[in-house]
C-alpha cells in the first residue's frame, strides 16, 4: 500500500495530478493489460484515499470526481511519453522505458521527468508544428473536441496555475505578501466604496497584519492576519486563539486569517466559534485567479452560438 499523505498534494489533501504518476506506473508494472477503469480503481485501492477525498468533485457543471480525473491526466502523459503503451483502445501496459523509470525513480516520478522523455518531446514538437499537422489532415479527416474535453483541459491548466501561484506566494517577501493579501481583499470588495486599507508596520503590529476600514469613518473594520507558511506548517487552534486575543484588544468583532498552508480541524472549529474567516492555500489561489490578483489573462477564446431571437425577430 502507498501512503497518499507522502505524495505531493493540494491543501485539501488530494494528491496533485502529477503525484499520481508514480502510483499509476507502480500499479501498471504487472505484465497484464489494464483496462482504463480497472487501472484507475486499482490505483485508488492502492492509495486507500479517505472517503471525503474519494467523493470530492470539481465545482463545475459536470461535477466530475477529482481523483479519477487526475489519474486520467497522469495516464495520458505516461502514454504520450512512451512510459506506458496502449496495445488496444482503452488498455494500458508498461513499456521497457517505463520499467527502467520505475526501477530508478520508484514513486518519485515528476512531470519534469515524464516531459523530458524523447517520445513526449517529439509529441510536443508535432503539436507546435502547425504546418506538419495540417499536412497530415486529409479532406475526410477533422479534429473534434467535445465540450467536456475542453473543460478538462481548462481544469488542468487552472490546477497547474494554482500550484505555480502558491509556490510563488511562499517565496515572496513576507511584508510584500501582506500587501498582496490586503489588495486581494480590496479587490473582493471588502474595502467598500470610500473605505481605506492599510498594512501595519513590520514590528509591533500587535498580531494584526492588515486593517480594512469598510467606510470612511472606520465604523466597520476588518482586521487581517496572514501567515506565509510552507505546505507542512499547518495552522492550529493556538494561532487562531492568539489572533482572537489581538482582535479583542482592538474591540473588534470580525477578522480574516489567511495562510498559504492549511488549517487543522481544531483551528477551523475555533474560528467558527470566534467569528474568524479562514482562507487556506487552495482557497487563496482560487480567489486570486477569480479576482485577477497576481495573475493575468494570457489568451482569450470566445464560444459562439446561434442567436435564435435574431432570426425569429419580425421586421418593423
Amino acid at each position: 500500500m502507498i501512503d497518499y499523505k507522502t505524495l505531493k498534494h493540494s491543501d485539501n489533501g488530494m494528491p496533485t495530478w502529477d503525484a499520481f504518476l508514480g502510483p499509476v506506473l507502480q500499479v501498471a508494472s504487472s505484465e497484464k493489460n489494464w483496462k482504463r477503469q480497472e487501472l484507475i480503481q486499482a490505483v485508488l485501492d492502492e492509495l486507500s484515499l479517505p472517503q471525503e477525498l474519494l467523493n470530492l468533485r470539481y465545482a463545475s457543471k459536470y461535477h466530475d470526481l477529482v481523483a479519477p480525473d487526475r489519474i486520467n491526466w497522469a495516464l495520458s502523459d505516461l502514454k504520450i511519453s512512451g512510459i506506458l503503451t496502449s496495445p488496444k483502445r482503452g488498455q494500458y501496459q508498461i513499456t521497457d522505458v517505463g520499467k527502467q523509470v520505475l526501477n530508478e525513480y520508484g514513486l518519485n516520478i515528476t512531470r519534469e521527468l515524464v516531459h523530458s522523455q524523447p517520445a513526449y518531446i517529439e509529441h510536443q514538437n508535432k503539436l507546435k508544428n502547425k504546418k506538419e499537422i495540417d499536412n497530415d489532415i486529409t479532406e475526410d479527416q477533422t479534429f473534434e473536441l467535445t465540450e467536456k474535453q475542453i473543460k478538462d483541459w481548462f481544469d488542468k491548466q487552472s490546477s497547474d496555475l494554482s500550484e505555480k501561484l502558491i509556490a510563488k506566494l511562499r517565496s515572496t517577501d513576507p511584508y510584500q505578501f501582506e500587501h498582496m493579501m490586503v489588495k486581494l481583499l480590496n479587490e473582493m470588495g471588502y474595502k467598500g466604496t470610500n473605505g481605506q486599507s492599510v498594512v501595519t508596520q513590520k514590528s509591533n503590529d500587535g498580531g494584526i497584519d492588515g486593517i480594512i476600514n469598510q467606510d470612511p469613518l472606520g465604523l466597520r473594520t476588518v482586521y487581517v492576519q496572514v501567515k506565509r507558511y510552507s505546505e507542512k506548517n499547518v495552522v492550529g487552534s493556538p494561532e487562531i486563539n492568539s489572533f482572537f486575543g489581538a482582535l479583542r484588544r482592538k474591540q473588534a468583532d470580525r477578522g480574516v486569517f489567511i495562510t498559504t498552508s492549511s488549517f487543522t480541524s481544531d483551528a477551523r472549529e475555533a474560528a467558527k466559534q470566534l467569528n474568524i474567516a479562514l482562507v487556506d492555500g487552495e482557497m487563496l489561489t482560487n480567489l486570486m485567479i477569480q479576482y485577477k490578483v497576481g495573475v493575468q489573462v494570457s489568451q482569450t477564446y470566445e464560444l459562439y452560438d446561434i442567436d435564435d431571437d435574431f432570426f425569429e425577430r419580425k421586421l418593423q
